[in-house]
């Protein structure tokens, strides 16, 4: 890799309201007149991205931000949810909740008491693809800081009644979780679209919670947690000189062991067209979820598809909120993302509606998904989706914290930090042909697989207007 690069970030600062607070207005009379102008955009610059490797194979992404006082620390590896061995799916969730529960020489209370007088927290998340360990704290704690995240990553120790805790408290989320509609509805939409892939795996199966063990956990931690599969991205208040001495005093010598994970296969990249029904008897309202898997994290249509999500559902002012919102009534808040990882995506649709318009709901998100895929949208509406995307971004990436967990999920992504300085360039050049495209390659209502969670009695007779409709269960 090289180091000292220096990544400088010309991104223009936008107004959210932009694009969310004319949700109100019809696309025909947008913008709201009367209205000043847009100030000219200000650039931002992000200081250098200093990249080192340490031999024994940790990366580490180092960002000094003079002013504020403060650090943020990612020790991050891979391996997430989708890694997790075949007869302990769910054991995630456990591991992320007892990481930071004790080491080999420090407790729980030790950890938190230590932090506290630091004035810093600690922060374990799990994703799909991703296991991290966060430290922001004052950056004139940052070695004592380091050495507790080292700890922490390194040592763990999972003891028993802190794992029996973690083990109770799941479980009642999951009897909790269980009265959402949903909880089911999640698992037959993501099986569906994933089928045998780690990546369908969304709720844990409660007995298999129940016999995890402190020896289980600390196979699949010390399986993930090594540094030839691992980054630290450090940003704060600090010369990266500093940052990097640090990082070797405190991971220089850690070693890997045993066996690598194995890889995650790419996800499946279309679905066939189903309509499938979680019957939830009584229940006075329908969850629709619509959607389909997409391509992985860094594909070439990644930033035409943030825009054309943005317009079809993505914001508060798009089409398909103004539609059956705003227009219809049929809902109050409808909902579509385009979510990517390293091995695949999805695109979803989601929206609760009464049982007596769930098959006029469909059809008015069919509508406007081919409306995407046969027009091309207006210019109003293509600005105001790239200034919301825009705005968005360099809002969402101020804070060191911030910027350090963005950095993070780029690594996981097989991204650079120069791909920071690509993404508003990227919206930018995103024209109306390009949305058009994106709608007849993606969005188009035959490519969608529907699933929704309803009184089956209420619901299936005028769902049978879309053809063959099933019951399915989780």
């Amino acid at each position: 890799m090289k180091k000292n690069r220096i990544i400088s970030m010309f991104l223009s600062i936008s107004l959210l309201a932009a694009a969310g607070n004319v949700s109100a207005t019809k696309e025909k009379d947008a913008p709201i007149k009367g209205l000043p102008a847009y100030a000219q955009d200000k650039p931002l610059i992000l200081p250098a991205v200093v990249e080192k490797k340490l031999p024994n194979g940790l990366t580490l992404w180092l960002i000094e931000r003079p002013g504020l006082p403060l650090i943020s620390m990612y020790l991050a590896v891979r391996g997430g949810s989708a890694s997790d061995p075949e007869n302990l799916r769910g054991v995630s969730d456990i591991l992320s909740s007892t990481i930071s529960a004790g080491t080999r020489k420090r407790t729980s209370r030790q950890i938190a008491e230590e932090l506290q007088a630091l004035g810093a927290d600690i922060s374990v998340g799990i994703g799909k693809d991703i296991s991290y360990i966060g430290i922001d704290g004052l950056s004139s704690g940052t070695g004592q800081l380091l050495e507790i995240l080292a700890d922490t990553a390194r040592h763990a120790s999972f003891p028993e009644d802190e794992v029996k805790l973690a083990i109770e408290n799941e479980l009642q989320t999951i009897i909790a979780n269980k009265s959402q509609p949903s909880y089911d509805l999640s698992q037959v939409f993501y099986t569906e679209l994933f089928g045998k892939h780690p990546y369908a795996f969304v709720n844990p199966d409660p007995k298999v919670v129940a016999r995890v063990t402190p020896k289980d956990l600390l196979a699949v931690y010390q399986q993930r947690f090594r540094p030839d599969q691992g980054i630290l991205v450090m940003v704060g208040n600090l010369p990266t000189d500093k940052m990097a001495g640090l990082a070797e005093k405190h991971f220089g010598d850690w070693k890997s062991s045993g066996k690598k994970l194995a890889a995650i296969p790419p996800a499946p990249a279309t679905t066939r067209q189903q309509f499938l029904v979680v019957d939830r008897p009584k229940s006075v309202q329908s969850t629709i979820y619509v959607g389909r898997p997409m391509p992985a994290a860094g594909n070439p249509d990644e930033f035409s598809l943030k825009v054309a999500n943005t317009i079809f559902g993505g914001a508060f002012g798009s089409r398909l909120t103004q539609n059956i919102r705003e227009e219809k009534g049929y809902t109050y808040s409808p909902h579509a993302s385009v979510s990517d990882w390293a091995k695949g995506g999805i695109f979803s649709i989601s929206a609760s509606v009464r049982n007596d318009v769930t098959a006029a709901t469909l059809t008015e998100i069919f509508y406007e998904l081919d409306r995407l895929a046969t027009t091309l949208p207006e210019d109003e509406e293509l600005t105001r989706a790239q200034r919301y995307l825009k705005g968005s971004f360099l809002l969402s990436n101020e804070t060191s914290s911030a910027l350090a967990s963005t950095l993070t999920g780029y690594w996981i992504d097989g991204k650079t930090p120069a791909d920071l300085a690509r993404y508003v360039p990227g919206i930018e050049k995103v024209r109306k042909q390009d949305v058009r495209e994106m709608g007849r390659k993606y969005f188009a209502s035959r490519k969608q697989a529907v699933a929704i969670s309803g009184d089956a009695k209420a619901i299936m007779e005028s769902l049978s207007l879309f053809g063959d409709i099933r019951l399915a269960k989780p």
